[in-house]
């Protein structure tokens, strides 16, 4: 496990405009959650989501067993939602490096946040408590 990350749990809590987070490191473990109770399982594919934007927006996102479009894949972010626009939950995940290995940010907001506040949100989040935010090579 990532060393160095013991207080995110705390961090998380601060963080009133996401509904759900969960930090978690290149191997699934749950560093730190806020929300709802994680389902591991559904951390993994995750992990991979920068690998390949087209398998990442052809598939969407799975969390809390609620599925989620994905409609921007932007390097170190992905981001989509899920819903109409009067009802709906909007989703991001933010790869950190700590030490050199990743770490990822995945929260989800509810309207009236958007992602043109709580994607910069989960940025300024990840560089102050986790590490480095950059963009990976390409593949």
């Amino acid at each position: 496990m990532v060393e160095g990350l013991a207080r995110l749990g705390d961090e998380l809590t601060k963080m009133n405009e996401w509904a759900k987070a969960v930090i978690f490191d290149h191997e699934g473990r749950v560093i730190a959650s806020k929300g709802f109770n994680v389902d591991t399982k559904e951390l993994t594919p995750y992990i991979h989501c920068l690998e390949s934007r087209d398998v990442t927006i052809g598939s969407g996102f799975v969390l809390n067993k609620q599925h989620f479009d994905v409609h921007r894949f932007h390097p170190p972010l992905v981001y989509g939602r899920r819903g109409g626009p009067d009802e709906g939950e909007g989703i991001a995940i933010c790869q950190a490096l700590r030490d050199g290995s990743p770490v990822f940010g995945l929260i989800t907001y509810e309207l009236p946040i958007l992602s043109a506040r709580a994607v910069p949100q989960l940025i300024d989040f990840c560089r102050k408590h986790i590490g480095t935010v950059e963009i990976p090579a390409p593949n």
